[in-house]
C-alpha cells in the first residue's frame, strides 16, 4: 500500500506518519514539504525509510505543481490531508484561506486525475459553509469541494480543540491544556478537546479499511463518512487496531 500525507510535518501529520512508518501493509509514504525534516525531532525511527519527503515550492506556478503532485500520487492508494494554520500563523484570513481551503481543494482535484480513490482530511466540529464563524466556514467550503471532486470514498474527521505539542506556542491552548488535563470527563464528548494521535488514529484506520459500503447520515453520500468530536473523545486507540 501506497500513501501521501499532506501537511506531514504539523501536529496530526507527524502522527499519521508515526502509525504508517509502523504498518506493514504500508510500502512508501509519499510526504511533500517546504522543507525537509529531521526524524529525530519527529519522533520516528520505526519504518523510516519507507518515508519519502519530497521538498516543494507551494509557491511554484500551476503546471510545475501539477506535475509534481501528479507524479508523487500516481499509484497511491490514499491521500490524507492534514494541512492547516491559525490566522495568526497565516498573517491574514486571505493567507488562512489559501492554505486551509484553496490548496487542499487544488491536491485533491490532482489527486482525483492521479486516480487516487480514498481521500481522507482533517476539518473541524462545527464546519459549516454558512457558519458565521470564519474558520468554521472555510472549513465547511473544504467538505463541500471535496463532495464535489467525487472521490469513491471520503472520510472527513471534525476534532475540537486538538492536545499535543504544537510547533508554534498557543498560549490559550497551553492553558486550556494544563486546567482540563486532569479531569477532561467534566467536558461534554461533542465539544472536549482531543489527542492529535486520537485523530491520526482514526485517519489511519480509514486508510486501512475505507468506508466503500457506509452511508453518510448527514447526506445519504455512499463511501462518504464524517467522524464527528464526540466518537473521538470516547475513543481508545487501541480498539482501533
Amino acid at each position: 500500500m501506497k500513501v501521501a500525507v499532506l501537511g506531514s510535518t504539523g501536529l496530526v501529520g507527524k502522527n499519521v506518519l508515526k502509525l504508517l512508518a509502523r504498518l506493514p501493509q504500508v510500502v512508501r509514504v509519499f510526504c511533500p514539504v517546504r522543507n525537509v525534516p529531521d526524524l529525530n525531532d519527529l519522533g520516528i525511527l520505526e519504518g523510516a525509510s519507507k518515508l519519502d519527503f519530497k521538498q516543494v515550492d507551494f509557491e511554484q506556478d500551476d503546471d510545475a505543481m501539477r506535475l509534481f503532485f501528479y507524479a508523487g500520487f500516481v499509484g497511491c492508494d490514499a491521500v490524507v490531508c492534514c494541512l492547516g494554520t491559525t490566522r495568526k500563523q497565516a498573517g491574514s484570513k486571505a493567507a488562512q484561506e489559501k492554505i486551509d481551503l484553496r490548496l487542499p481543494l487544488k491536491l485533491s482535484a490532482i489527486a482525483k486525475k492521479a486516480g487516487v480513490k480514498n481521500f481522507l482530511c482533517v476539518s473541524a466540529m462545527g464546519a459549516d459553509s454558512h457558519s458565521p464563524y470564519f474558520y468554521n466556514r472555510l472549513k465547511g467550503q473544504l467538505e463541500e469541494g471535496l463532495d464535489m471532486i467525487g472521490f469513491e470514498t471520503l472520510t472527513l474527521v471534525r476534532p475540537s480543540l486538538l492536545l499535543g505539542k504544537h510547533k508554534d506556542r498557543r498560549f490559550g491552548e497551553d492553558l486550556l491544556q494544563k486546567t482540563i488535563g486532569a479531569h477532561p470527563e467534566w467536558i461534554p464528548a461533542y465539544v472536549r478537546p482531543v489527542h492529535a494521535e486520537t485523530v491520526a488514529a482514526h485517519l489511519v484506520t480509514s486508510v486501512l479499511k475505507p468506508p466503500t459500503d457506509h452511508v453518510c447520515a448527514s447526506d445519504g453520500t455512499k463511501g462518504k463518512r464524517i467522524i464527528y468530536n464526540r466518537v473521538l473523545a470516547n475513543t481508545k486507540i487501541d480498539d482501533l487496531f
